[in-house]
């Protein structure tokens, strides 16, 4: 009986862990419009497409990282064979992004039928600042909500990623103001 439990224990927590690997930092902003994670793999991508409907993907990566594990030609092939748009916009780490990046972001949002999911690397800082940014100018989102759209994830904003937290309040003051 023990030994089952046991077992039982492992399993659930070695589901846990793959689906927390799998879907790497995901969340929901717009259902049926937006998502945003991690880089993922294969199934990820798969589960993204088939489940969430996701036919664009926007990658924020630098071209200097595409070599970095293979992950952007096994993405780049799976987009190819399934009929979804990729569409890099390469923002540097710990770099707010620049109004064209925005407008870029914004443009493939806008397409009627698009149904979107943003990456980085680690799905946090340069996506969280993309997320708020079309967050405070698209769907409302105003003031300290901002922050509800920048989890961390356990990382910190400390004195390398001013210029980061710098653009998010930013963000938020911006959109307090514009509601005025």
């Amino acid at each position: 009986m023990l030994l089952n439990v046991i077992l039982i224990v492992m399993a659930i927590t070695l589901l846990v862990y793959r689906y927390r690997k799998l879907m790497y930092h995901f969340r929901t902003v717009e259902a049926e419009k937006l998502y945003r994670s991690g880089t993922l793999g294969p199934i990820a991508l798969r589960v993204m497409h088939r489940v969430l409907g996701v036919n664009t993907i926007l990658n924020l990566r630098l071209e200097s990282e595409y070599g970095k594990g293979g992950w952007y030609k096994r993405q780049s092939d799976y987009c190819s064979r399934h009929g979804i748009k990729l569409v890099n916009i390469p923002m540097a780490q710990d770099t707010p992004p620049t109004e064209n990046q925005i407008r870029a972001f914004m443009a493939e949002l806008d397409r009627g039928d698009s149904c979107c999911l943003v990456h980085c690397e680690m799905g946090v800082i340069r996506t969280g600042m993309m997320v708020v940014a079309v967050a405070t100018r698209r769907y409302g989102v105003q003031a300290n909500a901002v922050w509800k759209y920048f989890p961390l994830f356990g990382h910190k904003l400390d004195g390398r990623r001013e210029p980061v937290k710098a653009f998010i309040i930013r963000c938020a003051v911006l959109s307090k103001s514009s509601v005025q």
